[in-house]
């Protein structure tokens, strides 16, 4: 299976940054009104003033930040992990159509699983700790995988006949021709698994119930300590949509200077 290389995301420039402003206006209010409506008075659905001057007490106390640490670091061991199991098993496939059908199942399978399901299995299998971690992992593999593969497959023949007339070992004309060709595919399925990794690593806190400090454990910590009280999820919930905002701004960079090269 290829990958298509999407068009470059446009660029944000002082005309097309207004519709921007606009739409977050637009969710801001919505938001007040939906807070006015539901409930702000009993905190059960906490409006944005609120909910920002806790985030700002919340950025000054330390346990934020180290929850913020921990789960950036798990995220960044489970995409390591993925990065190298996705250009290992890409190469290979990228190199064989008969290896590739016979993976082919396993990634359909991979992809089909419920989330849930995965979480409770790798709870059994490798603690709460780790859960989480190993869900980044499984997550992003494939879709590593199938950026490795694409771009493996699409590397023009003439390449590589020229390296292999010259003697080149399959070993050479893998480093030296197909993986550098490939690389605008790579690096696209790279962003692509990156801008999920966080979410992932997130969601899968919560889901595990973790005691251990993440954001997704925090939030999960404020839920149980007061139900009534959504303040504290609110703000968490919103530094992780910080976060994941400025990941996928990074993404977006990354998938324009590939597309470009």
């Amino acid at each position: 299976m290829c990958l298509v290389l999407r068009k470059p995301v446009k660029k944000f420039t002082s005309n097309n940054l207004k519709p921007y402003i606009l739409g977050m206006i637009l969710l801001v209010t919505l938001w007040q009104v939906l807070s006015l409506l539901i409930g702000q008075q009993t905190m059960v659905f906490p409006g944005p003033v609120i909910t920002l001057k806790y985030t700002f007490e919340l950025l000054t106390r330390e346990y934020t930040y180290r929850c913020i640490f921990s789960t950036m670091l798990r995220m960044l061991l489970g995409f390591s992990i993925s990065l190298i199991l996705g250009l290992v098993f890409g190469v290979i496939a990228g190199n064989s159509d008969y290896i590739e059908k016979v993976l082919s199942p396993f990634f359909t399978m991979l992809r089909s699983i419920p989330t849930a399901s995965l979480i409770y299995l790798f709870i059994v299998l490798a603690g709460f700790k780790r859960a989480p971690m190993y869900m980044v992992v499984i997550i992003c593999f494939p879709i590593i995988y199938e950026g490795v593969t694409g771009g493996i497959k699409n590397v023009a023949k003439e390449y590589v006949e020229a390296s292999r007339s010259d003697g080149a070992s399959l070993w050479e004309e893998n480093i030296k021709i197909r993986l550098p060709l490939a690389v605008p595919y790579i690096v696209v399925s790279m962003a692509s698994a990156f801008s999920l990794c966080f979410k992932i690593e997130v969601m899968a806190e919560v889901i595990t119930g973790s005691t251990i400090p993440g954001l997704g454990s925090a939030i999960l910590g404020a839920r149980s300590s007061d139900p009534t009280n959504m303040v504290p999820v609110f703000a968490y919930s919103l530094i992780s949509i910080i976060i994941m905002i400025l990941i996928d701004y990074l993404t977006i960079a990354i998938r324009n200077k590939s597309q470009s090269i």
